[in-house]
């Protein structure tokens, strides 16, 4: 019997130690815990969470912004004037210089106007055709045609 009782007793003894080990291991997992669940500040885990969630919408809700102010941008630029050409050329045999000239403007859609001027020794007169998608209803000069060409190439290189 007494045999037992030392055995009983080396028993607790082992498990009174074991249960030291496992609540000095508790103690140092709690402070591990109470160190990653607050910063410098003191905000906990969960605050840090919910700071990022709505960080993240007010975020969201901004790009959401962006992108419509984007297109509207983009719908604005392309009315804009981004493709041009200039050719200067002769207009009648006895004149040099080069001083007669056609100008074509044109936006993204390819619609604009082509603006001529032909220089002569005693008037000068300048012409404004519309132009749509590249071309226009009024008869156009070569030099206006090469012009609307030279302002196509320049959109597309874009």
């Amino acid at each position: 019997m007494e045999r037992y009782f030392y055995l009983f007793a080396g028993a607790i003894i082992i498990l009174f130690i074991i249960c030291l080990f496992v609540y000095f291991r508790l103690l140092f997992l709690q402070k591990k815990y109470r160190q990653f669940m607050a910063d410098s500040t003191g905000s906990s885990l969960e605050e840090k969470l919910g700071t990022l969630q709505r960080e993240m919408q007010a975020l969201l809700k901004e790009v959401s912004a962006n992108r419509k102010e984007m297109h509207n941008i983009q719908q604005m630029l392309a009315k804009t004037i981004r493709g041009y050409g200039v050719v200067r050329f002769n207009a009648f045999q006895y004149t040099g210089g080069e001083l007669s000239f056609a100008v074509a403007l044109l936006d993204g859609r390819r619609n604009g106007v082509v603006l001529s001027s032909i220089y002569g020794r005693d008037e000068s007169r300048m012409y404004a055709k519309p132009i749509i998608a590249a071309s226009s209803t009024y008869a156009l000069s070569k030099e206006e045609l090469e012009a609307i060409e030279k302002a196509v190439k320049m959109l597309e290189q874009e």
